[in-house]
């Protein structure tokens, strides 16, 4: 049991009952190394669908992580991907970045929702997804999807791939096929959201009432929502337009990666949508925070 809870992969609030922990896994006493042996076999046939639909899959990770690597290669056979290295925190300043215009920490204050800056791998990941984007209009591709090293598959959803892509309407710039938190649109969300409101309006809350007001997923067809403002970028997808809009938003990079396209969403200057439930995870400890972290 100690191994299974080890792995948990924080599954339990889109999945409390799911395919990739089987109940004889309770049982391992030698357990492999890796997760290749809890994920479905026919996953390929599925990967082959993103294959033909995306003009490029880029896979976001640093050099030194070749362990993550690894373990991608073995949950997503039959995926191809190309590897991008991007921005190694422990190979810049903060201060070098502001001085070449690269950084500007005094906007990323003005779009944090407490006004905070950014750490050294938080800035890192946000900019190395800056540079995919500029890749993808340089090398002239439609449509590209881009994973980070850490993304796992969703066994129980990978057969949904088919139907899903056939949903993607002609105008969406920006597809999450992975992300967390404000799936719902319930009381719940309305509460929040009036506690939101209130906090913008004495100033306590950078966010706007446009913000708010779409910051939780819509219905749009059976396996898509109109995006809210989610968390997380380990898996997501944009077109040319999107690309482009993203690239003006953050130059110089002045948004945490995932608040980005948060942003983007629900200030309507991109057409986005999630894929409901999400079809990729985040390897995460049970906490929520991520395994061998770069952001922290």
């Amino acid at each position: 049991m100690g191994w299974i809870k080890k792995h948990s992969y924080s599954l339990s609030k889109q999945y409390p009952i799911t395919d990739l922990f089987p109940p004889f896994h309770s049982q391992c006493i030698n357990p492999p190394d890796s997760l290749s042996l809890l994920l479905s076999p026919p996953m390929q046939e599925y990967f082959e669908y993103l294959n033909k639909f995306y003009d490029k899959i880029y896979v976001l990770s640093v050099a030194s992580f070749e362990h993550r690597r690894k373990l991608f290669a073995e949950r997503f056979s039959g995926l191809n991907y190309t590897f991008f290295f991007g921005a190694d925190k422990n190979k810049f300043s903060i201060e070098e970045l502001i001085e070449k215009g690269i950084f500007s920490e005094e906007l990323t204050r003005k779009h944090h929702r407490y006004g905070k800056t950014m750490k050294p791998g938080e800035i890192a990941c946000a900019w190395s997804h800056k540079m995919i984007y500029e890749e993808m209009l340089e090398k002239g591709f439609q449509q590209i999807l881009i994973f980070e090293d850490d993304a796992i598959p969703v066994a129980e959803m990978m057969n949904k791939i088919p139907e899903t892509l056939t949903e993607v309407p002609a105008d969406c710039e920006l597809l999450m096929w992975g992300w967390d938190k404000n799936g719902e649109s319930n009381i719940k969300a309305f509460i929040k959201q009036a506690g939101y409101h209130i906090l913008y309006q004495i100033g306590f809350l950078n966010w706007n009432h446009t913000i708010i007001k779409n910051i939780s997923a819509k219905s749009y067809s059976p396996q898509l929502k109109k995006a809210g403002f989610h968390d997380y970028t380990y898996s997501y997808a944009i077109n040319k337009s999107g690309a482009k809009k993203l690239l003006n938003m953050q130059t110089p990079v002045q948004y945490i990666a995932d608040n980005l396209l948060a942003h983007a969403c629900t200030q309507q200057i991109v057409n986005g949508y999630i894929v409901y439930p999400a079809a990729f995870l985040h390897d995460s400890h049970p906490d929520g925070t991520s395994r061998d972290s770069y952001i922290r």
